[in-house]
């Protein structure tokens, strides 16, 4: 796996130029009243900053843990940059999700950006739902948010000879004049329910050179129930299936969805599903 980008904080940043989950994180954020937030899969502060400006105002801490040191880095820049009042509210921290204990526990734990992609194998996904589990309080949430199965792409790259068609994914610009234009392949395995993606990117500055790169790596292909039963395995009620970052409800069309799960007292599963909303 060559996750190149993640070397490349600005860039993803830049990348993620024009996503709508950052207000959708707020919002949720904002509704929900926590007095401690973990954000799983940090990287660059994208979220995490945002989420410290509200703290700043209603009175919470955020801690975001991330695995990669270089997208830590980017998010201290971004706090260095910030109000006293909004660096007071956050804690970045090296670790796993799959792993770290909190010695607190948390009233709200989110992954954003479908950062549980990276979670490839059935044992990884149990320890990370298990930890989020473990370092949430009774009563507190898990959200995660995952990319629907991009099925007409999975079925161009099962025909044979195999092959796989290029689109142009995203096309992002920032008020510096930077642009960044990214295409994706997508290879499927249905028998691991694994999407092979390579992104390739070119991005574009005042000047007609651009810098060209490519980012591989391996995706898990979360299907809806498949992403339910996680929840209900180790030990949360899905209360809230949105299909968008707009608080909508799923549907035909929907390629993003999230799920918020409430920690119940057991340890293990659930057989209530949780109200729809």
């Amino acid at each position: 796996m060559d996750d190149q980008i993640y070397r490349r904080p600005r860039d993803y940043d830049l990348e993620h130029e024009n996503d709508d989950d950052v207000a959708f994180y707020v919002e949720l954020t904002s509704r929900l009243r926590p007095r401690r937030v973990l954000e799983l899969g940090a990287g660059s502060g994208r979220v995490t900053i945002p989420l410290a400006e509200l703290a700043a105002r209603v009175g919470f801490t955020v801690t975001a843990l991330d695995a990669s040191l270089e997208m830590l880095e980017e998010a201290e820049r971004k706090l260095r940059e910030a109000a006293p009042s909004v660096r007071e509210r956050v804690e970045l921290v090296t670790g796993d999700m799959r792993t770290w204990e909190a010695l607190e526990p948390f009233d709200l734990v989110m992954v954003p950006c479908a950062s549980v992609s990276h979670l490839l194998s059935l044992d990884d996904q149990l320890a990370a739902w298990s930890r989020a589990h473990a370092n949430l309080v009774d009563g507190g949430r898990l959200v995660v948010d995952v990319a629907m199965p991009d099925m007409a792409a999975f079925a161009e790259s099962l025909r044979q000879p195999r092959r796989a068609l290029v689109e142009i994914d995203s096309d992002t610009a920032d008020a510096e004049g930077r642009r960044l234009v990214r295409y994706k392949t997508t290879v499927y395995a249905p028998e691991e329910q694994r999407a092979s993606i390579r992104f390739l990117y070119d991005k574009f500055a005042h000047d007609d050179h651009a810098d060209r790169w490519v980012s591989d790596f391996e995706s898990h292909v979360y299907f809806p129930r498949e992403l339910e039963l996680l929840y209900r395995h180790t030990g949360f009620v899905v209360e809230a299936r949105y299909g968008d970052y707009r608080f909508r409800a799923p549907c035909w069309s929907t390629r993003a969805l999230v799920l918020v799960g409430r920690k119940t007292r057991a340890e293990s599963g659930s057989s209530s599903t949780g109200a729809a909303r």
